[in-house]
């Protein structure tokens, strides 16, 4: 842990968009599979959490993905609200910030309407109990609706109504904290509009950005949807290798990613049928500067076609496939290009039965990059090969305020001397192993919890 002035916390805290690093340096981290262990067809899915992460790659991680949904779903078992289990980031003891995707509902045709005014209070007093320095402390981006130029969630196609809930979540939550940083996430353009099928509330006139008559290829996948740059601190994508297409649908070929992939997916590629008239990067983490993170992307390593437990050809292998993905971005050469790349979250997780086209003929596919160890080894390697460039996260510290840079107690059992300032972006450690306890960090989060709970009960 570093010192520094308050004036100097103060003038870095003012020019930089919340919670995003330093020039020069990115964070990097996971969407583990939360979920209790279950097994489907040849593979068993869940059972992971962000310290069993941070202990297979040896490092900790700087951010932890996780989700729910609004409204809020009902446990069958026991009728209680079903919030993000946010203890499992407490239990690395780390500093690591939440990355929250919060998801319409997809119990309706359209999603939108199921959105009450008490539904967007409760969320805004949980992530205010959840940031609060005297309870939780967590640093916390907060992903909308994502993917909502795409056709898969209810949500989907509809560009002026999302624009309009987004900015409806963003005032409310800013009226009772200010600690929260809003992530505008559409999916990557490649192949849009995705195959051409047309929700039952698409919004087609706003969709033909060109006014051709047409939704095609020739259409900005983004600008639609876009809230504006007073209501987006982050901009993301959602960014995935699943082989090449040339191969046949669905993919299954178990191919090396490009090594321009991700400059193809972001900037336009005629490679990846990704438009380059509209180049991500460049309409908007350049032209409103706002820092890019990848919410959620990986290579797919494919298991299985449904109906057989014959494991398909692994042809390049799962660390080529794997491997050549991450090192598309985690390179000195692409920082340099893309200097507001700043966050890149791999998407931990194993998928059954993607991708149908006819009947049953899915793909089971492994985006894991930390169980098979020749992998996870050659992930450490290629991190820490990049030294202070990544920004790991450092122990907890009860009390510290991320919005001004004071406060907080520091020692492994919440005790400690007084710190005046704390610095996000701890030296990359050895080992989860090296991350200092602090009972008192989980004792603030039951706090956070105790409260969000009143809060409800001021509602109901």
């Amino acid at each position: 842990m570093r010192f520094i002035t308050l004036a100097a916390v103060t003038a870095q805290l003012a020019a930089a968009t919340l919670y995003e690093p330093a020039d020069g340096k990115i964070v990097f981290g996971a969407w583990v599979e939360t979920e209790s262990a279950t097994t489907v067809g040849p593979v068993t899915l869940g059972g992971d959490s962000p310290s069993d992460f941070n202990k297979r790659l040896g490092l900790n991680a700087g951010v932890f993905h996780m989700s729910q949904s609004i409204p809020l779903a009902i446990s069958p078992f026991d009728q209680t609200q079903m919030t993000a289990p946010l203890n499992l980031i407490e239990a690395t003891k780390t500093d690591a910030i939440l990355f929250l995707t919060i998801y319409p509902s997809q119990t309706a045709e359209n999603s939108f309407d199921l959105i009450t005014d008490k539904d967007v209070q409760l969320l805004a007093w949980q992530l205010g109990n959840i940031t609060d320095p005297s309870l939780s402390g967590r640093r916390v981006m907060l992903r909308f609706g994502p993917e909502m130029n795409g056709n898969w969630f209810t949500y989907g196609q509809q560009p002026s109504r999302y624009v309009t809930e987004f900015r409806r979540l963003v005032t409310a939550i800013r009226a009772v904290t200010k600690r929260v940083s809003f992530v505008w996430s559409p999916n990557a353009g490649n192949n849009y509009p995705f195959g051409g099928n047309f929700l039952p509330n698409a919004e087609r006139t706003a969709l033909d950005t060109n006014k051709d008559g047409i939704v095609d290829n020739k259409d900005d996948p983004f600008s639609p949807y876009w809230p504006g740059a007073e209501y987006v601190d982050w901009v993301g994508t959602s960014l995935y290798w699943k082989g090449d297409p040339a191969t046949g649908y669905p993919t299954k070929d178990n191919s090396r990613t490009p090594a321009d992939f991700w400059e193809h997916m972001v900037q336009g590629s005629a490679v990846e049928v990704v438009n380059s008239d509209y180049p991500f990067y460049t309409q908007y983490a350049e032209k409103y500067n706002k820092p890019l993170v990848m919410s959620e992307g990986g290579a797919a390593f494919a298991l299985y076609q449904e109906g057989s437990t014959t494991r398909l050809p692994a042809n390049q292998g799962q660390l080529v496939v794997q491997q050549s993905f991450w090192q598309s971005y985690l390179n000195a050469a692409f920082f340099k290009k893309f200097p507001k790349a700043k966050m890149f979250i791999n998407f931990e997780h194993q998928k059954v039965y993607e991708d149908p086209t006819t009947g049953k003929n899915g793909i089971t596919r492994d985006y894991r990059i930390t169980f098979e160890p020749a992998v996870a080894a050659a992930l450490k390697s290629d991190l820490t090969a990049l030294g202070s460039a990544i920004e790991w996260a450092g122990p907890f510290v009860a009390g510290y305020d991320w919005l001004t840079g004071t406060g907080g107690v520091s020692g492994g059992n919440g005790g400690g001397a007084a710190v005046t300032t704390k610095t996000g972006g701890a030296a990359a450690p050895t080992g989860a192993a090296s991350v200092t306890t602090s009972k008192s960090g989980a004792y603030q989060f039951s706090a956070g919890v105790i409260g969000f709970t009143a809060c409800i009960a001021l509602l109901l």
